[in-house]
């Protein structure tokens, strides 16, 4: 009995990776371009993130400096 587990299990993990296999093929990968879009596109995104937290941080220290 303990070998027909172990058969079963090959089997179902050969049968991951061969449908692993089919799907990455599916997949439609970004061209280069795209990519340095998508780069360009989160730089900017955690450059106004990061300047918005500053400029926030700078009114609270001011308001806590006025009221302290």
């Amino acid at each position: 009995m303990a070998s027909s587990n172990v058969k079963k299990e090959k089997q179902s993990v050969s049968k991951m990776f061969r449908n692993i296999k089919s799907e990455v093929k599916k997949v439609t990968w970004p061209t280069k371009e795209d990519v340095w879009q998508y780069t360009l596109v989160v730089l900017a995104m955690c450059l106004i993130t990061s300047v918005a937290i500053g400029v926030l941080d700078a009114v609270f220290k001011f308001l806590f400096n006025l009221f302290a």
